[in-house]
Formats: structure tokens, C-alpha cells, sequence
């Protein structure tokens, strides 16, 4: 965007409105909407969604079973809903830094200054801007008088930027684009605040092409979580394997067709039903309440979750990329340490060397302020100030001059110590002072010196020491341990910050973070370069911030945490997954347990369910090879009654289930359809298979009858699902230390034996279901299958893993 040719009078209003006309409003551009019904199909594309469509209307339309296919059309609505409303979320991060740029701006049009909106505002006008102004587009400075401008929003650095004409970015300046943001003292950026002095520039960008605009555009977007990246694996997986089990069955079948053993009719309901099966309808519902709970139960603790998945991802987090500013820091100035001359009154000096009002203003001041209002420094009565020079790059000081009722003029100097300690009489304070200024910078402090002197000469020397002032972004209390607490759980800490590199390595050699890990001087753009670079590499990254240069990382990272602030929360808010309201790192540890547990519940949810549906399908099709006798081994009514009926107790439990330990010594484990988990599932379904298996023979050498034998198929599949439910839940073996503890599934499983017992046992409960009485042999047969899936598949563990 190249602005118009400006004269000293500004733009005409003929020039404005042409290029006005031509660049379009100083506005973040919004794009329009999609509809609901829009976003409602984009979550329909997804394969697990288009698996419970089609067999919530086959189980309601073709198998006429009404409550089942409610029910999977239900949760197929659920999920429509949650997706939908992760969508809208993202689209708020991009209307809440609209919010940010000015609703007015002062420009020169003509001769005339002029107080227009900033929508109005176009390359090439002159605008002018003074303390207390938020800057209303990116320009080059033309004239500056002690201007400094709040940048924290764009860089992430808490202490204000000094900006004067010629700094590199402005007429005459070095660099440009290439020079890092905060190092552009010649430009001041959309959105950004005024603290002090005034200038006037000119502008270059608006609307889109200004940094802040340039950080919506990167708002939209970003990838999905791990979990949800790993869920849809395992849905496509899901609907190959029951297409390829459906037809399956009705190949087989057909050979029964063709001997006259079977109806066409009720081979090809046997297949779709079997499909079905193979679908872990209660699967979705599960994952949902289990994210649901873990959201609710974090919420308590100061973590509040905007996107449900990422509660898993920030369990699976290997690389945890911290803003220094507000996340490992305070983001406030504070005075850490003071040297003060005896006989003088530091404190008194530095409120009255201040422009800081009612705690606000320069953030130097502000600390000042505050300082001397802990030591309960007042100003004099009836003292007033005559004379002023406000802090200017170029002087690196401020300067005033104060009168108490006609008394006799007080200078106060307040600034750089190289420059302030050069005024002041030589002697041995002044030396003294001069060597502890070192001392304290290399502490990471900046470092102010003060001075008076009776005169109204603001440019006066010969001044007398007072002392030094060191100042610090507060390091907050918990980061230290956070920091060792993620090292200890296996996860890297870096700190990526728009800061000085200086400060940045003393914040870091504070908090425990290696120097190596390290990144400073970047901008938003950087930083999520950073993220894409880290994900690229195979790391699952939690990027942490609080302000709108972090927004973009924040989005795009695999699970972004906003932690509290000021300055451009909402932006951060609504561009994270997570939002940390203590703005404590410590509670991040926090998540990182929760997220631990919530990544072994679902492990261990998917694995009972595919490997529960696994074990029906090598029934059924075992049995229509080796059992001509019966028609089907399992009735479509058997398979949803197990799949909906009993699968969703045990399977929630699971996702809700507090397993023994400490989650956070669980480090992250395989993907969920890493091949040793499905040799896994594999194994545990030909166990249960197996087993299931023999019952159903022997009750058929024993001459019962076909409503006895599938019943006994029922009933031992059941019995020994669930004690699966405890196998899969465990890290090592299945009745280790602390099992008992898990009451939620101690309560599922207790639910479903009792349900299935009733079904069984009670004629009237079991005849819509197919089910009949069994001798004691058959509840024996179920108890032994039970027992031996025990058995056999801690016999069956990888030593070396325990799962």
C-alpha cells in the first residue's frame, strides 16, 4: 500500500476521499459469516458424524428400532452442536480486535486540523496523536516532542517504547519492514496506546494491511487438537471395518441363502446390523461427557477450557512455548531493589520527578508512584511545579522543577544513570553510585539514578546524588516451580518473547529455563512461525500469552492458553482454547494433570470399545461358518442391546475414571491407532472372542436350545466386557495397587451386571430382547469367561509397558 504524496498542509479532502474510495475503511475486514446450516454440514463431513447418520437412520428406518436409532441421532446432534460452536468462538477472536483501533482519529486535512473516525483515515494523511490517544493507524513519524508509546500489545514488553523521528522505520531511518517491531522507533502501529508526549506522522497502512490487521488475518484458521486429529483416524478406520464386516457377513450369508437355510431378508438385516456393531455408537457420547466433567472439574481449579479437546492436548504436550510478559512475569513494572544516599529522600524525589496519575501513565512511573506510596511518601503541601522537560530518548531523562510557597526553586533529575550521575559534584557518593549501577544491570534491572539541585536550571550540573532506583516485570511466584514441575513430567519450557534478549535470559535464569530455550526480539508473526516449525517437527505445543501479538500463535498452536491480563485479553481469550483466570503458570501444571488423565481415559475408552466390537464380529462371523444349525449366532437385537444399552455405562466410566498414580508421571503414550494399540485391541477381542466362543459350544453340545445358545452368547460377551473395562484401564496390571478407587467404573460395571442379570433372569425384561433363562452352567460359563479375560490378557501385557 504505497500512501499519496503529502504536503505540509495534509491531504485535501478531494485526495482523502479518493483514497478512501480506493484502499476501502481503515477497518479489520469481516468477512461474512457462514450460515448455520453451512457450518452445521461442515461438522456432518466429518467420518465418525456420517457413520451415526447412516446407522441412526438404518436402526430407525429399516430395522423400525425407535428408541435405539433416537438415541444415535442424538448424539450425532450433540456433536453438530459443540463443533458448531468451536466455530463461532474463533470467529468472536477476530470481531474483539476490531475493538482495538480508535473510534476517532485528529488528522490535517488542508490547513485544518480535523477530528475524524478512524474508519475515515487514509495512506498519506497526517495524524496527530498525544498522551492518553490509541493510534489510529501504522505511520511514520514527522514530528515528535518526549513521545513514548505502549506497545505491549504487539511486542509483549511491559516498559513503554521511546519514539523519535529518524529511528529506524521512519524518514531517514535504517531498516524497515526487517527491523524487529519493537525496534522501530520511527513508526507507532494501529491500536497501540500514547503514555506520553505527542507527535504528528504520517500514515503508510490501514485497515488489513496494518500489523494489527496482519494478526486478524492470521487469527483465521489453525488446525485441529490431537485428540480430534486421532479421533478421526479412528473413525475412518471404524467405517472401513464395518463396511468391510457388513458385507462380509452377507457374502457368507448368501451360501446359507443359496442351501435354503436362510431368508435373503434376514441375511442382509444381519449385515447392516452387524455394521452397526461395529460402530462404538456410545463412543462419541463418551469422549463428550468425559471432556464435559474434566472441563468442569479444571474450571474449579482456575482453568477455564473454550475448546473441549484441548484438554487432552495439553496433557500430550511436549514443548510448552511461554511468553515471558504476563505469563512468566507479572506484565507490571515494580522496584526490586534502591540504593539511597543517607540524608536524602529517594522516595519523596521520585514522586515528584513523576507524571503518573490515580496509577496511571508511564509504567516507570507508575512503579515509581507506587514505590513511594509503600514507604508512605507524601509531596509536600502547597508545593507546585514550575518548570518541566518530560523524558526524552535523545536526553534519556526527565527533568522538573518545584516550588513550595515562593520558596526557593528545586530541580529534580530522573533518568539514565550515565547521564544523570555525569551532572551531579564528583565525590565519593556519586563514585559509589556509579559502581553499583552495574551490578544491578547485570541483575536484569533497569536501572535509574536521581538527582536535585536548588535551581530552576533544568540543564543544571553540579546536582547531588540521591540514589538508584532498580526496576523489574515482576517474576510471578509460581513460575519457578511450574517451570520445574514441567521439566519433571517430561515437557520442555521455552520462553518466546517480544522483549530484549537481556531481559529475557535474566527472566529465564530465574525461572529455570535453559538459555538455549530462549527466543527473543520476535514478533506475532515469528511466533507463529515458531509454533508451525515445532508442530512440523512432531512436538504437540502449548503456547502461552496475554496480549494480541500472542493471538496468532495462540490459535494456531495445538492447544493456546490465554493466560489473565489487561491489555488485549479479550483478543487472547477468544483466540485460546484455554483461559488460565489466576494468570498463575502453576496452574498449567494443573491442566497438564488433568489432560494426562483425560488422554488414559480415552485410551483406555477406545480400546474397550473396539476391542468389545471386535470380539461381536469374530462371533458372528465364526459362527456362520462353523454353526449351520443357527441362522444368525447373534440377533440385530443382541447387538444394539450390548452396543447401546451396555457399552455407554462401562464406557463413560471409563472416560471419567480416576485411574491409580499421579497422572502426571504418565508420560505420553502412543497414538490411539499406533499399531502396538491395535495388536493390542486385536489380541484382547480374540480373547474375548474366544472365550465368548466356548460357552456358545458348549451349550450347544449340551442340545440347548437356539434362543439358550444365543442367550449364553449374550450373556458371556457381556460378563466378560465387563472385566475388560478393568483391564484396559490399567497402567500395569489389571487389580494393581489403588484399583479400587476408580468407583465410577466400579459403579458402571455393577449397573450393567445388574441390568443384563434382570434381562436375563426375568423372562418378561428378556423376551423383547431375545433373551431366555439359563441354567447355572451358563452363569457359571459368563463368570469364567469373565475371570479368564482377566487372565489371559494380563498374561498377554508387553513386559515392558505393562499395557
Amino acid at each position: 500500500m504505497t500512501p499519496a504524496v503529502r504536503t505540509s498542509r495534509g491531504l485535501s479532502e478531494e485526495e482523502a476521499a479518493r483514497l478512501l474510495a480506493e484502499h476501502g475503511p481503515n477497518e479489520i475486514p469481516q468477512p461474512r459469516p457462514p450460515s448455520l446450516p453451512v457450518r452445521a454440514a461442515r461438522q456432518l463431513a466429518d467420518p465418525l458424524s456420517l457413520l451415526l447418520l447412516v446407522a441412526g437412520l438404518v436402526t430407525l428406518l429399516v430395522l423400525a428400532e425407535v428408541p435405539e436409532g433416537i438415541a444415535i441421532l442424538a448424539i450425532l446432534l450433540v456433536n453438530v452442536l459443540i463443533g458448531t460452536g468451536q466455530e463461532i468462538r474463533a470467529d468472536k477472536a477476530v470481531r474483539a480486535l476490531r475493538a482495538l483501533t480508535a473510534p476517532m482519529a485528529t488528522v490535517v486535512r488542508g490547513d485544518a486540523v480535523r477530528r475524524v473516525p478512524a474508519a475515515e483515515v487514509v495512506p498519506g494523511d497526517l495524524v496527530v496523536v498525544a498522551a492518553g490517544d490509541r493510534v489510529p493507524a501504522d505511520a511514520r513519524l514527522v514530528e515528535a516532542e518526549a513521545l513514548a508509546v505502549d506497545e505491549a500489545l504487539l511486542t509483549g514488553e511491559s516498559l513503554s517504547a521511546a519514539k523519535q523521528v529518524g529511528g529506524p522505520g521512519g524518514p531517514g531511518g535504517p531498516g524497515g519492514p526487517d527491523v524487529p517491531l519493537g525496534d522501530r522507533t520511527g513508526e507507532i502501529f494501529s491500536g497501540t496506546l500514547v503514555v506520553r508526549g505527542r507527535g504528528t506522522a504520517e500514515v503508510l497502512r490501514t485497515g488489513a494491511a496494518t500489523e494489527v490487521g496482519r494478526i486478524a488475518s492470521a487469527l483465521r484458521g489453525g488446525g485441529k487438537g490431537p485428540l480430534e486429529v486421532e479421533l478421526a483416524q479412528v473413525s475412518r478406520r471404524i467405517g472401513l471395518l464395518a463396511v468391510v464386516a457388513g458385507a462380509l457377513m452377507i457374502l457368507i450369508g448368501l451360501t446359507r441363502v443359496s442351501r435354503g437355510e436362510a431368508s435373503l431378508v434376514d441375511i442382509i438385516l444381519a449385515g447392516v446390523a452387524l455394521a452397526i456393531a461395529a460402530v462404538p455408537e456410545s463412543m462419541a457420547a463418551a469422549v463428550t461427557t468425559a471432556l464435559a466433567l474434566c472441563a468442569q472439574r479444571m474450571a474449579k481449579l482456575g482453568v477455564i477450557v473454550r475448546r473441549l479437546t484441548a484438554i487432552e492436548a495439553l496433557g500430550a504436550t511436549t514443548v510448552i512455548a511461554a511468553d515471558k510478559t504476563g505469563t512468566l512475569t507479572t506484565g507490571h513494572l515494580a522496584v526490586v531493589d534502591h540504593i539511597a544516599v543517607s540524608g536524602t529522600d529517594l522516595w519523596r524525589a521520585a514522586l515528584r520527578c513523576n507524571d503518573a496519575k490515580d496509577g496511571l501513565g508511564d509504567a516507570v512511573d507508575v512503579a515509581l508512584a507506587a514505590a513511594a506510596a509503600r514507604a508512605d511518601v507524601r509531596l509536600p503541601a502547597g508545593e507546585k511545579r514550575t518548570g518541566a522537560r518530560p523524558f526524552d530518548a535523545e536526553t534519556r531523562s526527565m527533568a522538573v522543577v518545584t516550588a513550595v510557597d515562593g520558596a526557593s526553586p528545586l530541580l529534580t533529575v530522573k533518568g539514565a544513570p550515565e547521564v544523570v550521575l555525569a551532572r551531579c559534584v564528583p565525590g565519593e557518593q556519586t563514585e559509589r553510585l556509579t559502581e553499583a549501577v552495574s551490578g544491578l544491570a547485570q541483575r536484569g534491572l533497569r536501572v535509574l539514578a536521581l538527582a536535585e539541585g536548588d535551581t530552576d536550571d533544568l540543564d543544571a550540573t553540579g546536582l547531588r546524588p540521591l540514589g538508584l532506583v532498580a526496576l523489574l516485570d515482576e517474576i510471578r511466584p509460581s513460575a519457578p516451580q511450574a517451570v520445574a514441575d514441567c521439566r519433571a513430567a517430561g515437557i520442555r519450557v521455552m520462553m518466546v518473547t517480544g522483549d530484549h534478549a537481556e531481559t529475557a535470559r535474566s527472566v529465564a535464569r530465574e525461572v529455570g529455563i535453559d538459555a538455549d530455550a530462549v527466543v527473543a526480539r520476535v514478533d506475532p508473526e515469528t511466533k507463529l512461525a515458531l509454533v508451525r516449525d515445532l508442530k512440523e517437527r512432531g512436538e504437540v505445543v502449548a503456547m502461552t500469552g496475554d496480549g494480541v501479538n500472542d493471538a496468532p500463535a495462540l490459535r494456531h498452536a495445538d492447544v493456546g492458553v490465554a493466560m489473565a491480563g489487561d491489555e488485549g485479553t479479550d483478543v487472547a481469550r477468544e483466540a485460546a482454547a484455554v483461559v488460565v483466570t489466576n494468570g498463575e503458570l502453576g496452574t498449567i501444571v494443573t491442566g497438564v494433570r488433568e489432560g494426562r488423565r483425560l488422554r488414559h481415559n480415552v485410551a483406555s475408552m477406545v480400546g474397550y470399545l473396539l476391542a468389545g466390537n471386535l470380539a461381536e464380529i469374530f462371533i458372528v462371523l465364526a459362527g456362520l461358518i462353523l454353526w449351520p444349525d443357527l441362522v444368525v449366532p447373534l440377533l440385530p437385537v443382541h447387538l444394539l442391546w450390548i452396543n447401546l444399552a451396555l457399552d455407554g455405562i462401562p464406557a463413560i466410566a471409563l472416560g471419567v475414571d480416576r485411574p491409580a498414580g499421579d497422572p502426571l508421571t504418565l508420560r505420553r503414550r502412543e497414538r490411539l491407532m499406533a499399531w502396538t494399540a491395535l495388536s493390542r485391541i486385536g489380541l484382547r477381542a480374540l480373547v474375548v472372542a474366544v472365550l465368548a466362543f466356548a460357552a456358545v459350544e458348549t451349550a450347544r453340545r449340551l442340545g440347548w436350545s437356539d434362543e439358550q445358545v444365543r442367550t449364553q452368547a449374550v450373556l458371556a460377551l457381556v460378563f466378560a466386557r465387563l472385566t475388560l473395562a478393568y483391564v484396559t484401564r490399567a497402567r500395569r496390571m489389571t487389580f494393581e495397587r489403588g484399583w479400587w478407587r476408580g468407583r465410577s467404573v466400579l459403579v458402571a460395571v455393577a449397573v450393567t451386571l445388574v441390568l443384563q442379570t434382570l434381562v436375563t433372569a426375568v423372562p418378561v425384561l428378556g423376551a423383547p430382547l431375545a433373551l431366555v433363562p439359563l441354567p447355572p452352567l451358563g452363569w457359571a460359563m459368563a463368570v469364567g469367561a469373565a475371570v479368564l479375560t482377566v487372565v489371559l490378557c494380563d498374561a498377554l501385557r508387553r513386559p515392558w509397558s505393562g499395557r
